[in-house]
């Protein structure tokens, strides 16, 4: 179950979404520290640790580095760093 939810993004053009995200999503944390600070830093912890956790996975999806064992392709699932990037540059730009 796991492989083929891997497999779904497993090509080309979602590695090079995956890839283009994280540069937004890394660019975006950078230029706006005190948005990102003050509407995601003051609720809650968490929330800072999944938009790093969805930053992490979609830089190592991006890239191309294969992962071969099953935990950490569940770990690494870039199906729900996608929806947690897109809510974290919701949260970051609105």
């Amino acid at each position: 179950m796991i492989r083929s939810l891997y497999q779904l993004t497993n090509k080309g053009s979602l590695r090079a979404l995956s890839f283009i995200l994280a540069i937004v999503l890394t660019v975006s944390i950078f230029t706006h520290t005190e948005v990102f600070a003050l509407n995601l830093g003051g609720i809650s912890p968490i929330y800072t640790l999944l938009i790093f956790w969805s930053v992490a996975t979609l830089w190592i999806h991006g890239i191309g580095l294969e992962i071969y064992s099953a935990i950490w392709k569940l770990l690494f699932l870039p199906l729900l760093a996608y929806f947690m990037a897109v809510i974290a540059l919701g949260i970051i730009y609105f």
